[in-house]
């Protein structure tokens, strides 16, 4: 991250972000503090005294709220796991938690009762909006979050989901019916991180090379070792914001959507969201600021 490159954004940018984490067990997502002042973040998650305990020590620009979510009103039973941050609504696949080492945390311990609400509801129950960045880590429940969460995508600059490729927990959806939904929503992939796998065992001789292109610059390998990919973190940005997208952009459809698009690292995706506002200035100083040192 250019740090003088996002002030420079934080500057041009007319009011606070509101950032909302869904499934904030440990803290609000680590990245956001980068903005400070200049964002409002609410973090959900089902825990009382977990939120209690956060709440007790967060910055006065961070709350956090105790509430179930999912696509409709009701009640869901949650699977508490051995690792508390494991939960969730679904039951995990029992041959992964039985042969697979790293998913033995996964095992439930018990299930309790969760009330749930839509995250349209909630968000207007606590008056929370519009929300510019949504991060969801649900342990397999991301899709129904999403699906009662409409409103406030509408408005929404960036998603950060997991994703499954293959299931770790039964019934959930997969990266195929999140990238479905989001893409009929208005959202494009811009990047995948943190692609786990996981085996039943160490093989050293089993291992094979990804590459990762990024033209036209050089590209990047990586050699991974045992397993099956189960899961990644997802992040969608408006159609509208790739070259191939809307051939211009206001400024406030823009700045939000480049100062989270820097936070993150896409300072590519930043440069082209001011390009599309026309203010050939603010793009000169940007450019200026991202140019490597002499």
């Amino acid at each position: 991250m250019s740090q003088a490159a996002l002030d420079t954004l934080l500057h041009a940018l007319s009011g606070p972000l509101t950032l909302v984490d869904v499934g904030a067990r440990w803290g609000v997502l680590g990245r956001w503090a980068a903005l400070g002042e200049k964002a409002r973040i609410v973090g959900f998650d089902p825990d009382a005294e977990e939120c209690g305990r956060l709440n007790a020590v967060a910055p006065p620009n961070v709350r956090y709220v105790a509430a179930g979510l999912a696509d409709t009103e009701g009640t869901r039973t949650l699977h508490v796991a051995k690792q508390p941050a494991c939960s969730s609504i679904f039951p995990p696949v029992r041959a992964l938690v039985e042969q697979y080492p790293a998913l033995a945390e996964v095992e439930i311990t018990h299930t309790v009762e969760m009330p749930c609400r839509p995250l349209d509801d909630l968000l207007r129950a606590e008056g929370i909006g519009p929300v510019a960045a949504i991060k969801l880590d649900t342990q397999g429940s991301e899709l129904a979050i999403l699906k009662g969460g409409v409103g406030a995508l509408a408005g929404c600059a960036l998603i950060d989901v997991e994703v499954e490729f293959n299931p770790i927990y039964s019934g959930q959806a997969l990266f195929c019916d999140v990238d479905r939904f989001l893409r009929d929503h208005g959202f494009v992939l811009w990047r995948l991180e943190n692609l786990a796998h996981y085996s039943t065992q160490t093989v050293p001789a089993a291992f094979s090379q990804m590459i990762f292109h990024a033209d036209p610059s050089p590209a990047a390998s990586a050699q991974v070792a045992n397993g099956q990919v189960f899961w990644a973190q997802a992040q969608y940005v408006r159609a509208s914001y790739p070259r191939t997208g809307a051939d211009s952009l206001t400024r406030a459809e823009a700045i939000p959507a480049a100062v989270l698009a820097g936070l993150y690292g896409f300072w590519d995706l930043a440069l082209e969201l001011v390009r599309k506002t026309g203010d050939a200035d603010l793009l000169e100083t940007l450019q200026g600021q991202l140019a490597p040192a002499a």
